[in-house]
C-alpha cells in the first residue's frame, strides 16, 4: 500500500494540472446523485445506507449511487479520480492543507451563499470555520471528533491517582505506574499517525497560532519559535516515562488491545472511537463500566492556546462541474438536519455538527454527552498536522513524531530537519 506521503504527493502531483478543462464529467442534469465516502464498515454503512433511503424516498425519480472506500485506501481514490476530473457529485473531504488544495484547484463548489444564514447558524461554528478559505465554505461538516486521553477509572482509583491537570502531573501519575511495572499509556506508532496526534497537540500548546500558520506555508516558514523544540522535548519525555516501550514498532490496533485488556491505564484516543469501549461492542465488562477521559492536561507556561483541541470534523464537498449541485446541496441539508443529526449519533455513536441534535437521544454513552459539550465548548481545532502542511513537509511531521519518540534525534535538530524539507518545497 503507498505511504501516506506517496499519496498526498500524488495528489499533488495530480492537481497540477488543474487549469485543464473539465473532461468526462456530467454536466446534464442526472436521475442519480453520486456519492463517494471513507466509512464502509458496520454501523456507519447502516447509517448511511439509512441516509441513502431517506434521501430517495423524499425526492421520488432520484437513485443515489453511494460508493464507501475505508480511510487510507480512499486517499489513492481520490487521487485517481482527482486526476482523470471524474469526481463525483459529492465526496469526503477532510479539512485543513489537504481540502484546500481541492479549493484551490477548483475542485469545490462555492458553498458560502447557499451555507449562509439559518443553514450555518444550526452547525457548530469551529466545524464549519474548518472547511474555510479565505473566508468562503469549500465543504459542509457533518461530525465532529475530538482528541481526548482515555483512562481506565479503577486502575486510576486502585493508586489514589486523580485526573491530572498539568503535563508535569501526567508525567508523575505515568512514574507512578511505571513503579508498578506497568505501561501508563499504550502506544502504537507504526502508521506514524498516532505520534502526530501527540504533536499536534503538544506544538498548538507551545507555539502562538500566527508562528504556526506562517511555519505551515514552505514561502514563509522560519520555524524560529523555540516552542517547537520545546513540543518534540515533552513528546520524548512522555515517551520515555509514559509510552509503550518500542512504540514505533508498535501497531495501534495492538496498543488499543493493551488498554482494553487493562495493561496499560490510559491511551490517546478520539471521541468518535468511544464506541469501541462498549460491552455490545466487544469491550470486557471491567473496561466498559469503569472509564472516563479528559482532555490533554494544561501547559501553563506553553506559549501557545492551552484550550485549543486537537480533532477535526468530517464533511463533504460538491464537485463544481457536477450537473447535480442543486441536488447535492439538498442532500447535505438533509445530512445536517436535526434528525440526521440524532441518527448519526444513535446509530454511530459520532456527534453531529448539528447543533442540539443529540437531546433527546436514548442509550448514548455518558462519556460521549460530555464529550459532545466539551467539543460544542471549544473555539478552535487544532487539525492534525499530517493534514495540515502542505504534502511536501506532510511526511517530515510524521517523521517528526517518530524521532521524538525514540530520541534518535534531538528536539533542535528535528526542528532543523523540518526546516530544510519545508525550504526545499518552495
Amino acid at each position: 500500500m503507498a505511504t501516506r506521503r506517496e499519496m498526498l504527493a500524488a495528489l499533488a502531483a495530480g492537481t497540477a494540472a488543474l487549469a485543464l478543462p473539465a473532461c468526462g464529467t456530467e454536466t446534464a442534469a442526472s436521475s442519480t446523485l453520486t456519492v463517494l465516502h471513507k466509512w464502509p464498515e458496520g454501523d456507519h454503512a447502516a447509517f448511511f445506507e439509512h441516509v441513502r433511503e431517506s434521501f430517495e424516498a423524499a425526492h421520488p425519480g432520484i437513485a443515489v449511487d453511494m460508493t464507501a472506500v475505508q480511510d487510507d485506501p480512499y486517499k489513492e481514490r481520490i487521487r485517481v479520480l482527482t486526476a482523470s476530473r471524474k469526481l463525483p457529485d459529492l465526496y469526503f473531504l477532510w479539512p485543513g492543507s489537504f481540502g484546500e488544495q481541492f479549493a484551490s484547484a477548483g475542485l469545490t463548489y462555492d458553498l458560502t451563499d447557499d451555507l449562509s444564514g439559518e443553514w450555518s447558524d444550526s452547525l457548530s461554528p469551529v466545524a464549519v470555520n474548518a472547511y474555510t478559505q479565505g473566508g468562503r465554505n469549500y465543504a459542509v461538516p457533518i461530525s465532529m471528533s475530538g482528541k481526548y486521553m482515555v483512562c481506565n477509572t479503577t486502575m486510576l482509583e486502585e493508586r489514589g491517582l486523580a485526573i491530572p491537570e498539568t503535563f508535569d502531573e501526567l508525567l508523575a501519575m505515568c512514574d507512578t505506574f511505571r513503579e508498578d511495572g506497568l505501561t501508563p499509556i499504550a502506544m502504537g506508532n507504526q502508521p506514524m499517525w498516532p505520534g502526530v496526534h501527540y504533536l499536534t497537540t503538544l506544538v498548538a500548546k507551545h507555539v502562538p497560532q500566527e508562528d504556526l500558520t506562517r511555519d505551515l506555508d514552505p514561502e514563509t516558514a522560519t520555524f524560529a519559535h523555540p516552542g517547537y523544540a520545546r513540543a518534540f522535548a515533552d513528546l520524548h519525555s512522555l515517551a520515555a516515562r509514559g509510552f509503550t516501550t518500542s512504540a514505533n514498532g508498535i501497531s495501534s490496533d495492538r496498543a488499543k488491545a493493551a488498554f482494553l485488556n487493562s495493561q496499560a491505564p490510559m491511551m490517546y484516543s478520539e471521541s468518535n472511537q468511544f464506541s469501541t469501549f462498549r460491552e455490545k461492542n466487544g469491550a470486557p465488562p471491567e473496561v466498559a463500566d469503569n472509564w472516563d477521559f479528559f482532555p490533554f492536561p494544561s501547559i501553563p507556561d506553553g506559549a501557545g492556546d492551552d484550550e485549543s483541541l486537537t480533532g477535526a470534523p468530517d464533511g463533504f464537498a460538491i464537485n463544481p462541474d457536477s450537473g447535480n449541485v442543486d441536488l447535492a446541496i439538498e442532500f447535505l441539508r438533509m445530512l445536517t438536519s436535526t434528525e440526521m443529526g440524532a441518527a448519526m449519533l444513535s446509530m454511530r455513536d459520532r456527534p453531529s455538527v448539528v447543533i442540539g441534535s443529540a437531546d433527546g437521544v436514548a442509550d448514548v454513552q455518558p462519556q460521549l454527552t460530555s464529550a459532545v459539550e466539551h467539543l460544542d465548548s471549544i473555539d478552535r481545532f487544532d487539525i492534525w498536522l499530517d493534514m495540515e502542511a502542505k504534502p511536501q513537509v506532510a511526511q517530515a511531521w510524521l517523521t517528526a513524531g517518530q524521532t521524538a519518540i525514540d530520541g534518535s534525534r534531538q528536539p533542535e535538530q528535528i526542528v532543523q530537519d523540518l526546516k530544510e524539507v519545508s525550504d526545499a518545497s518552495r
